[in-house]
């Protein structure tokens, strides 16, 4: 295979891997706040009319007599600590995750700088100091529109 063809199919393989794990991140972390939702006591629940974006729990629409609200909060009140405990493994497995993903975009940058000579290395590392200022202030002024 030519040099410049394994290039492009190691990036191509990167870009894959990459967005892969997006995905996949994306989907486990919108997971994690539907269980929060589900696991919501019923008397912290407010009218679908006052807070649209949460959806009342399933078992809300049975309409449960005051005893079955009382057995189902206290069920609720004995898994929310299991929950809590995913959460935080989920949490801890993230930031593992993204260290990992960083050393392996980080050896991938090195790998693809050690390809050019000295002067197209350095203005390569350059632009990919610009890349990753334009990506850092798109996230921080994301994160300022979205409050995160």
């Amino acid at each position: 295979m030519r040099h410049g063809s394994r290039t492009k199919l190691i990036t191509a393989v990167v870009i894959a891997l990459v967005f892969g794990s997006g995905m996949l991140v994306g989907y486990v972390a919108d997971g994690g706040r539907g269980a929060e939702a589900a696991l919501a006591p019923s008397d912290s629940i407010v009218s679908p009319a006052a807070q649209p974006t949460h959806r009342a729990p399933v078992y809300e629409q049975l309409h449960p007599t005051p005893e079955q609200t009382e057995r189902i909060d206290s069920i609720l009140r004995d898994h929310r600590d299991q929950m809590v405990e995913i959460h935080e493994e989920f949490r801890a497995a993230r930031e593992t995750y993204q260290a990992r993903y960083d050393a392996v975009i980080q050896e991938t940058r090195e790998a693809i700088a050690g390809v050019f000579p000295a002067e197209e290395e350095e203005r390569y590392r350059k632009l990919l100091a610009e890349f990753d200022r334009e990506r850092e202030q798109e996230s921080a002024s994301q994160g300022a529109r979205t409050g995160k």
